[in-house]
């Protein structure tokens, strides 16, 4: 029945969703498509994975849907000592041994990255670019001015393989500190200015799914001095719900986050040589209520257990689970459905209103959910510890976020972050590639 709604004073703008693919999460998200789980349209696909037979069975899902696919160069973590010999470095343009330098970030050596990437984006037809960036937060300050040089360096090599359709968004990836200083944001959004790009990304430090109230306050008000700008906002890797917060709140247009990570920026590791990698945890369900990731064997206890806890969490939704077994089976179509259903609800509800629909008819409730849950008795100690620290931080959360609209207002949201269709045209380019 959606096709039949009359808007009487224009459609609201639409809360840009976007999925970033992780490097281990090509086939689960063609099948969370194939199953009609995943509602976005908009995607991003990493460079260091471009080689793989699942990413390239998913581009031509993708491309079949005509998908919005946003390339992400990995140029930030090719230049980083502690990523760069990690999954990064299958990129197309990563050097031998070595992070990416100054000197490959100039056009037309040998050298240079720039080329390289301009003719990949053009070959493999993506719909946008993400510029080449960098992590501004390091002892190397010299990277804001390289970056700003091959953003317009991209430009330049894009029209000239072809690519004068393809965009550029310009990905600004800072410290928490960085994004904190005024003067820093100012001065930024001043040299962004007149640079030829369609969107800003902000991938910040130390911000994400397990953001405090107080920090997704501070990251919304930081985000209105970027609104100036007359482009479209995207947070980066950000998920739960500060991703709903900043976007309904008026911060930004849009944000991205991964099916299973890449859902809060940790740099804490990046300017470090890297040491021995940890391995893969147990299986985690993410619990709207809580607002939080959960180990299923502890959601499947604590369903076990109290009843209550299967009336508060438990997915009876036919549409997307229908039982607490399926639920616990499928923990990524789970998220990825339900979050489909709570940007569709927030994009329907008009500017104007969305900021109180989500404090009060999203946000409020899940701190009633967690606070019911944080009374029950026959529960692990474990469970009962982080179920306490939810309904904590969630009634914390709702507080800041009540004040910041007390405070400021009604917070004039930035450029809609329009749906960039994708095209079939390169499909000769993919079966080649097989």
């Amino acid at each position: 029945m959606t096709g039949n709604i009359i808007y009487l004073h224009g459609k609201p703008r639409e809360i840009a969703q976007t999925t970033r693919v992780g490097f281990r999460e090509h086939g689960l998200c063609e099948h969370l498509l194939s199953a009609n789980k995943l509602a976005t349209r908009r995607f991003v696909l990493e460079a260091a994975t471009e080689g793989t037979r699942r990413q390239k069975s998913l581009v031509r899902s993708l491309k079949d849907r005509q998908a919005e696919i946003v390339l992400d160069t990995n140029c930030a973590e090719l230049s980083v000592p502690g990523r760069f010999s990690g999954s990064a470095k299958s990129a197309p343009w990563a050097a031998a041994d070595r992070i990416l330098e100054a000197a490959d970030f100039t056009p037309g050596t040998n050298r240079s990255v720039i080329e390289p990437i301009a003719r990949h984006a053009v070959k493999s037809d993506f719909t946008a670019v993400l510029s080449p960036a960098h992590f501004l937060g390091g002892n190397d300050q010299d990277w804001r001015t390289i970056d700003l040089k091959s953003c317009e360096a991209l430009r330049k090599a894009l029209d000239q393989y072809g690519g004068s359709h393809i965009p550029i968004d310009y990905p600004i990836i800072a410290s928490y500190a960085q994004f904190r200083d005024p003067n820093f944001r100012k001065s930024l959004r001043d040299d962004l200015r007149n640079m030829p790009i369609e969107r800003v990304w902000l991938r910040i430090a130390g911000f994400g799914a397990s953001a405090t109230g107080v920090g997704i306050s501070r990251f919304i008000e930081g985000s209105t001095d970027f609104h100036e700008l007359g482009v479209p906002l995207i947070a980066d890797c950000v998920g739960g719900i500060a991703s709903l917060a900043v976007a309904a709140m008026g911060g930004v247009s849009g944000f991205a986050g991964g099916l299973e990570g890449k859902q809060r920026f940790d740099a804490s590791n990046w300017l470090k040589l890297p040491g021995n990698g940890g391995g893969g945890g147990s299986k985690r369900i993410f619990i709207a209520g809580l607002d939080r990731f959960v180990a299923t064997s502890e959601m499947r206890a604590l369903f076990d257990g109290t009843r209550t806890s299967r009336q508060l969490f438990g997915c009876s939704d036919p549409a997307c689970c229908g039982d607490i077994d399926k639920m616990l089976r499928n923990p990524e179509a789970h998220h990825a459905f339900q979050t489909g259903l709570l940007i569709k609800s927030l994009s329907d509800t008009p500017e104007s209103l969305r900021a109180e629909q989500f404090l009060e008819g999203h946000l409020f409730e899940r701190v009633k959910t967690a606070g019911r849950a944080n009374k029950i008795r026959n529960m692990d100690d474990d469970i009962r510890k982080k179920i306490g620290a939810s309904a904590k931080r969630l009634e914390r959360t709702y507080e800041a976020l009540s004040g910041l609209q007390d405070r400021v207002g009604a917070i004039s949201p930035p450029t809609e972050a329009k749906f960039r269709r994708g095209s079939r045209q390169n499909d000769l380019f993919l079966e080649g590639s097989s």
